[in-house]
């Protein structure tokens, strides 16, 4: 049974159970992108099928994580079918189990308004988290249930992207800052003449007599 409720893997030069990074972000990245037609469905075709359909599978997954091992999880084996010649990328696996409990209880919850079929504000709400946090570590690579991990104070040896680690923080470049700025700027810019020099009117739909 200690293969269906293991969680993490052992890999030698490690002293403690690792997860590869890169999987987890690859999965993650999936399932924001699932998450999000899912949610464009429900404005587009009028129907929460999808939006459901993908919860329920949110769910299911989680609970593999936490409960019995990531090597069973579908979104983390898809995740892990698309990096597979990739170098993995170990780090600590509390501080991601302690992360997707989070996310665990977020699906519970979510489960008792698909049960009783409820729409609200706060499912619609846990949902766009949800999409944030699968969204951010995806793309930045940010674990916030890690950092949260860690300013519990509970000891971590290496998290994600090293952001556990007790180090001064490098400042930003303000130079950097202002250039950002100023392409948003141009952005704007851009977007006002796009508007108003070929925009300007609503188009014009033409049918064509057969």
């Amino acid at each position: 049974m200690k293969i269906f409720f293991n969680f993490g893997e052992t890999v030698p030069g490690f002293d403690y159970k690792v997860i590869n990074e890169r999987e987890a972000r690859a999965s993650a990245g999936i399932m924001f992108l699932f998450g999000l037609l899912s949610l464009f469905s429900v404005y587009i075709y009028r129907t929460i099928f999808w939006a459901e359909l993908f919860s329920i599978t949110f769910i299911i997954e989680f609970i593999i994580r936490v409960v019995f091992n990531t090597k069973y999880a579908p979104y983390m084996l898809i995740g892990g079918l698309f990096v597979h010649n990739q170098m993995p990328d170990w780090v600590e696996a509390r501080p991601k189990r302690f992360a997707w409990l989070l996310g665990l209880i977020l699906g519970v919850i979510m489960t008792y308004f698909i049960v009783f079929d409820i729409i609200s504000p706060v499912r619609i709400g846990i949902c766009w988290l949800c999409l944030f946090l699968l969204y951010v570590e995806s793309v930045f690579g940010i674990c916030l249930g890690c950092i949260l991990y860690k300013k519990l104070n509970w000891k971590v040896y290496n998290c994600p992207g090293g952001i556990c680690d007790v180090k001064p923080q490098k400042s930003y470049d303000k130079r950097k800052i202002l250039i950002i700025i100023g392409f948003l700027g141009l952005f704007y810019l851009t977007y006002a003449t796009l508007k108003m020099v070929k925009f300007e009117d609503p188009p014009t739909i033409i049918i064509l007599d057969e």
